[in-house]
């Protein structure tokens, strides 16, 4: 069965509806990320509503950190604070260099994130970061956590540099790959570098690709484009990407 480890599960129309399409195209389990306090509780309910196919994962995203104001940032914290012992990891979180263009929101990004992290140490769990026009200071907080901790990291949309995947197939940083490699080769080729053993499949749901809406079920059609890309079949991409995903979540 696939995994779609990255989608925002709580913006789709009816979550139902699209996990019940996903399974017939054989998506087996999504992973709920929030981006602010209202979200947080909307995968909390996902969760306990869809308890074999939905993992929650609870964050304050970069973007939605400079346009809250300090109040509601501190309220996100505190319920994160409280509820992340029932989620499954931390997400989605990071930096975003596009919207914070001023050092002092970059500041404030980074501020807000290693608050996070904090947090989700103390919690033992894993994190998925979001690192748009930040890709190397989010990949070097991805590494320091994986490092001080012995937690797990995940990248998510991160398939722009070989470079900085060679670093994290070294330091066992895992990687998602999602829609882009589609339509996008330098992506496509990218991807093919991710170690077998930190492959994840997403989508990034509901976020448009090509034209084309995000779905849990569109994890499929990644999954057989990465079967052409590395030359293997769709049951073996199945199998691996399912593994590492529960060795993401459980610590191993």
């Amino acid at each position: 069965m696939l995994t779609d480890s990255h989608c925002h599960l709580d913006e789709l129309d009816d979550p139902g509806a699209a996990l019940d399409a996903a399974a017939a195209t054989g998506v087996s389990a999504v992973v709920a990320a929030a981006q602010d306090l209202a979200s947080m509780e909307k995968v909390l309910k996902l969760k306990t509503r869809f308890p074999q196919a939905v993992k929650a994962a609870l964050g304050l995203h970069p973007v939605r950190v400079i346009e809250h104001t300090g109040e509601q940032i501190d309220e996100a914290l505190e319920f994160l604070a409280a509820r992340l012992p029932e989620a499954d990891e931390l997400g989605e979180v990071g930096l975003d260099y596009k919207r914070a263009e001023t050092v002092e929101r970059q500041q404030l990004q980074q501020e807000i994130l290693d608050r996070q992290l904090e947090i989700a140490q103390r919690c033992g769990k894993p994190a998925c970061f979001h690192s748009r026009r930040s890709q190397r200071q989010v990949m070097e907080r991805a590494v320091a956590y994986h490092r001080q901790t012995g937690l797990n990291a995940q990248l998510h949309w991160f398939t722009q540099s070989r470079k900085l995947v060679r670093v994290c197939n070294e330091e066992g940083i895992y990687i998602s790959v999602g829609p882009t490699i589609l339509s996008d080769d330098q992506a496509g080729q990218v991807a093919q570098m991710v170690a077998g053993e930190l492959l994840l499949l997403e989508t990034d749901a509901p976020v448009a690709v090509g034209g084309i809406a995000g779905t849990p079920a569109r994890v499929r059609v990644v999954a057989e484009k990465l079967c052409d890309l590395r030359g293997v079949s769709l049951e073996t991409i199945s199998a691996q990407t399912q593994h590492n995903l529960d060795c993401f979540l459980n610590g191993d």
